[in-house]
């Protein structure tokens, strides 16, 4: 068995100021960290002087009604969940392209780097 471990990635996380930015879902991931399995959620905002930076919102892959991962979904979709959806799950792939409106704010991570975090997506107006 091959085991191919790689650098972290050089790439510094986008620090925009606090606020609510159009963006669109670039990118789904599944990673590791302290906190377990995760779910990576990178948002390529638009607009405003910050045009192309990209943001993350992480989440458990555990899909509740109350869950933040819903919180997630319901934001792109634009509407609950269903319980069929609940139950068998989402494809999150499929939603990358979606449109959307985020809240973003100034964190420090555990490291002491201070990164934008996606606190909340919204579904687009109109």
């Amino acid at each position: 068995m091959v085991m191919l471990f790689k650098p972290k990635s050089k790439e510094t996380a986008a620090v925009v100021p606090d606020g609510t930015y159009k963006a669109a879902l670039s990118k789904v991931t599944q990673f590791e960290n302290s906190y377990g399995t995760r779910v990576g959620f990178e948002f390529t905002l638009k607009g405003n002087g910050v045009d192309g930076a990209k943001v993350m919102r992480s989440t458990s892959p555990n899909l509740s009604p109350s869950g933040k991962l819903a919180d997630v979904l319901r934001g792109l979709l634009g509407r609950d969940l269903q319980p069929a959806e609940i139950d068998s799950g989402i494809d999150v792939e499929k939603l990358i392209g979606t449109e959307c409106s985020v809240l973003v704010l100034t964190s420090k991570g555990k490291n002491g780097n201070t990164y934008s975090n996606v606190e909340r997506i919204f579904p687009l107006a109109g």
